[in-house]
């Protein structure tokens, strides 16, 4: 099928957590082999980066050895830098990995597209990313302001960032998020989704997964949690990554940037004040998300048929191998009757 636009008539609405079984390749077992691979190969770039890391963190020091282990053993929000070029790297670059990691371990495996990940309208609509973005930036960009500049007693400027770090926090992070976004509304949401075919328990334990990686105290898991339904919910109501990933961008590069500035600060221990803003807006984004999917047509634009089309290279290639295999038998069979004669 073309990968023009194509008229909502002529095209089956997918529904984006339970995506995977639309692939007639499809099996069960295909997405743990997927998962397997990606941490396999995740391993392998993350070592890699941080030989490379350490070793330019090394030159710049003058042989300080000690201080890079250090940056290593004592990641936690209470202690992250991410305002020079090393702290950059090993926060965001590490996690961005997931990208080309699993981009590979689905090359592999070949049981769906890539851009099956990212949406089931067939492949990133830029359209919706930027509607998405700006939309955050409003939401997000409220609440942060009303928690740090209204309720709480803002903190004094500071400005913690070298040139490089700044530049690496508006390149790096971004991809950051979006790698989490592949890989939690991306690869296991679709997978739960796929196997209990019940959306929602899907967004539940994808959400589950997501908080428990995030290193806070009860509370924070809390609001970790809370945000993760968020995300998934969007990419659900949006049928995409484009919406989760845009509000995924947008929060952590704000806070990011105001902890670097100097006018807020991460840490481990969430304070009821954070809790409750960290519920509210992602209630409030995915509200806005859902009502703006029922009255626009915002995230219905379809590009192609992803599924379509890989189900269509796949029965060649199956019809091929047949006409092969087809091919060597009538070979074997009239040597032999050559023999035979």
């Amino acid at each position: 099928m073309s990968r023009d636009f194509i008229e909502e008539d002529n095209y089956k609405e997918f529904d984006y957590v339970t995506y995977g079984r639309q692939f007639d390749s499809y099996r069960w077992f295909k997405p743990i082999l997927t998962m397997v691979l990606f941490m396999v190969f995740f391993i392998i770039f993350a070592c890699l980066l941080a030989i490379a890391v350490g070793a330019y963190d090394f030159i710049r020091t003058g042989g300080d050895l000690q201080g890079y282990l250090d940056r290593y053993r004592n990641i936690s929000y209470d202690n992250m830098n991410v305002y020079d070029l090393t702290g950059s790297l090993i926060n965001f670059g590490t996690l961005a990995l997931m990208i080309p990691s699993l981009a590979l371990a689905r090359g592999i495996v070949q049981d769906r597209s890539f851009s099956s990940y990212t949406s089931s309208r067939g492949g990133w609509s830029h359209t919706v990313f930027l509607k998405s973005f700006m939309l955050a930036l409003v939401i997000c960009g409220g609440f942060l302001y009303l928690q740090h500049f209204i309720i709480s007693e803002p903190g004094a400027y500071n400005n913690q960032f070298t040139k490089s770090a700044l530049i690496a926090l508006f390149l790096l992070c971004p991809l950051q998020c979006l790698a989490e976004e592949y890989i939690f509304r991306g690869l296991i949401c679709q997978t739960l989704g796929s196997w209990f075919r019940v959306p929602i328990i899907a967004i539940i334990l994808s959400s589950a997964g997501f908080a428990a990686l995030h290193p806070y105290d009860l509370k924070g898991q809390i609001s970790i949690f809370a945000v993760g339904v968020g995300y998934a919910l969007c990419a659900w109501f949006g049928h995409g990554l484009e919406i989760p990933a845009a509000f995924h961008i947008v929060n952590n590069v704000l806070v990011f940037l105001g902890e670097g500035l100097g006018y807020s600060k991460i840490a481990t221990a969430t304070t009821n004040i954070e809790l409750i803003i960290d519920i509210l807006t992602p209630i409030c984004f995915t509200t806005a998300v859902f009502f703006i999917s029922r009255k626009t047509d915002w995230f219905d634009r379809i590009k192609y048929d992803d599924a379509g089309d890989w189900n269509d290279i796949m029965d060649e290639k199956y019809r091929i191998k047949m006409a092969k295999k087809a091919a060597k038998k009538e070979k074997r069979e009239a040597k032999s009757n050559c023999i035979g004669s």
